[in-house]
């Protein structure tokens, strides 16, 4: 194998492998991205729930003369 060769099977390889790490990262961004938006909808879920449990308490207490 020539030494132009070996550099083609080398330049071959990296582009191989970055093609690969590409594919990772853009997968691994993608499952970041729904876990976050998926986290991010429950704590607003939590958050509304905790604000109406709040306001429904303060209307019991006004309903009761409080």
């Amino acid at each position: 194998m020539s030494d132009v060769d070996k550099m083609a099977a080398l330049l071959a390889e990296y582009e191989s492998q970055r093609r690969r790490e590409d594919q990772a990262f853009a997968e691994g961004f993608r499952i970041g991205w729904e876990h976050g938006i998926d986290v991010g909808r429950g704590m607003a879920e939590h958050e509304i729930e905790q604000a109406w449990t709040a306001l429904a308490a303060k209307i019991r207490a006004i309903g009761k003369g409080h």
